[in-house]
């Protein structure tokens, strides 16, 4: 299990990414990739959206379970209605909530004062 507040900056970003590396022997070189790719989208959400200021961090936790691996990543930002974008969008930004809802076996959003973006992946995907 990894469990570890980011600081509120982009350096948050590369430093979930290293935290992932324990996970690299216990999921499937596909799974881990998309763990990888989900979890920097999310977290770099949050650094940009949170509403993250003074002594709020971002909250990563990863939980391995049977055949499934659980991300939550929470900050204290004032929530939202999830809406990933399209596929015929030009933006080049703002594809964090379209690659979850695509790579994702199952995700959702969750706000009561805090705001969590979870996801979760099969361990062995080919």
């Amino acid at each position: 299990m990894i469990d570890l507040n980011l600081p509120p900056t982009p350096g948050a970003v590369p430093d979930a990414r290293t935290a992932l590396e324990s996970l690299g022997q216990e999921v499937s070189p596909q799974t881990f990739e998309d763990l990888r790719l989900l979890v920097s989208e999310l977290v770099t959400n949050s650094v940009r959206h949170g509403g993250l200021g003074g002594s709020q961090t971002i909250h990563l936790r990863v939980k391995l379970s049977g055949d499934t691996v659980r991300v939550e990543v929470n900050d204290h930002g004032g929530g939202f209605e999830p809406s990933p974008r399209t596929a015929q969008s030009q933006d080049e930004s703002g594809w964090g909530l379209y690659l979850v809802s695509r790579l994702a076996d199952r995700w959702g959003v969750t706000s009561d004062g805090v705001t969590q973006v979870w996801f979760e992946l099969e361990r062995n995907r080919t």
